[in-house]
Formats: structure tokens, C-alpha cells, sequence
């Protein structure tokens, strides 16, 4: 590899690594106010907002195997 290429895959590869933190606590902080606000006897939050949040996380869920697989690829083309 040239200099630049490895250069350009180490600045993906520390992106990848920074966005993937993000999203793990995103995915980690989403997951506990969905069990919060689903575990209350007096449920004062409407079920469509619920489910909504129940989306966004299966988003983010989805989000964090891309990326997942995205620096798997990348370490195996780098190293």
C-alpha cells in the first residue's frame, strides 16, 4: 500500500472506531429508557412513542453490525 492509501485507511479506521463508540452508546442509552418507560406500572407514555423507540433502537442496532462489519473489512485489508 502507499503511503496515502494507509494513511487513508487509518483516518477510516479511526472514524469507524469514533462513530462506533457513539453508536454504542446510543444503542446502550436508548435501551435503557425503553426498559424505564416499559417497566412502569403507571405506563404514562403514549404506545406509539414507545414503538417508535423501538424502531430508532432497531436502527441503531442495525447501524452498529455495519459498522462492525465495515472495520472487520477494513482491518483485514489494513493489517
Amino acid at each position: 500500500m502507499s503511503s496515502t492509501i494507509e494513511e487513508m485507511a487509518m483516518a477510516e479506521r479511526k472514524f469507524l472506531h469514533d462513530l462506533s463508540n457513539q453508536l454504542v452508546v446510543a444503542q446502550g442509552m436508548g435501551n435503557i429508557a425503553l426498559k424505564k418507560i416499559t417497566s412502569d406500572d403507571d405506563q404514562i407514555v403514549d404506545q406509539g412513542i414507545i414503538d417508535k423507540l423501538e424502531k430508532s433502537l432497531r436502527a441503531v442496532d442495525k447501524m452498529v453490525v455495519l459498522v462492525k462489519e465495515r472495520r472487520t473489512n477494513l482491518h483485514s485489508i489494513t493489517m
